[in-house]
C-alpha cells in the first residue's frame, strides 16, 4: 500500500459518511464524536493535511484501517 497525503477536507468528509459529527473545537484540534467509537476522533483542524500516524490512532479508534479509508477516497 502506498501511502499518500490526505487533506483535511477529506478526512471531515470521510468522518461524515460514517456516521461521526463535529463536537467542538479545543485549541487547533477538532474533536468529533463516533458512533460505536470509545474516545473521540481528535485532529489539528487549522492544518491541510493530516500526518499518517494521526490517521492511524482515529481509524483503529472506529475499529478501521487505513486501507478503508484509501479505498472511499477512491
Amino acid at each position: 500500500m502506498v501511502l499518500r497525503v490526505v487533506k483535511t477536507s477529506e478526512f471531515r468528509k470521510f468522518l461524515e459518511s460514517k456516521g461521526c459529527r463535529y463536537d467542538r473545537t479545543k485549541a487547533s484540534h477538532e474533536i468529533w464524536k463516533c458512533p460505536k467509537c470509545f474516545r473521540s476522533i481528535t485532529f489539528r483542524g487549522a492544518e491541510k493535511t493530516i500526518p499518517e500516524l494521526h490517521l492511524r490512532t482515529n481509524l483503529a479508534t472506529m475499529g478501521l484501517k487505513l486501507k478503508a479509508l484509501y479505498d472511499w477516497l477512491d
